[in-house]
């Protein structure tokens, strides 16, 4: 049976099942805060993640604007080749590029020559707004239990379980990690 993403249905679920008795509140504003803590939740676990994007963009004159989504990293991966950020005031050779620009206006990637490149970069996730909006997190039950952590916090943790639930968040993305690690490398065999 294939996968099925969950959605942003199956968190408030979920959440409610932790902190409602599994039943989701009526309420519009208690659902407005649910969606915004899981929307955290999700944005957190995606930069822990460190789950990334590509997009074809072609220079002009040396720059390009970078996606609205993107986000600042040490690096940026350019036809699969690692470029490194660099102060655009000094002279550089080899595969290097500067960012200028900000979160209000917009960055834009500079490198030394003009090319089509594909891109791949950190990005904010879209947020979640409609039901049926899809989970980008392979384990939803992490930013459920993100959401779940502040709740608490926000109530003053009156169980005491605040921190708890945020490790497992953290603990569900290490998981996520290790298995990614183990799937993406290449299998060998050896004989005796």
């Amino acid at each position: 049976m294939a996968f099925t993403p969950k959605t942003l249905t199956d968190c408030h679920q979920r959440l409610a099942d932790r902190h409602d008795n599994g039943t989701i509140p009526t309420s519009s504003v208690i659902l407005a805060k649910y969606t915004r803590f899981l929307n955290d939740g999700v944005a957190y676990c995606a930069d822990k993640l460190r789950l990334t994007k590509t997009a074809s963009l072609t220079t002009s004159s040396g720059s390009v604007a970078l996606p609205d989504d993107f986000l600042i990293r040490d690096s940026v991966f350019v036809d699969d080749q690692e470029y490194t950020l660099v102060d655009p005031s000094g002279s550089h050779e080899g595969f290097v590029y500067w960012i200028t620009g900000n979160q209000t206006d917009g960055f834009t990637l500079n490198v030394p020559d003009d090319d089509t490149f594909t891109v791949s970069y950190g990005f904010k996730p879209a947020e979640m707004v409609n039901l049926t909006d899809v989970c980008i997190i392979p384990d939803y039950l992490a930013p459920v239990a993100y959401a779940y952590s502040f709740i608490r916090a926000s109530e003053s943790d009156p169980f005491e379980d605040a921190d708890k639930a945020l490790q497992e968040c953290d603990t569900r993305l290490n998981e996520i990690i290790s298995q990614s690690s183990i799937n993406n490398n290449a299998i060998k065999f050896s004989w005796d």
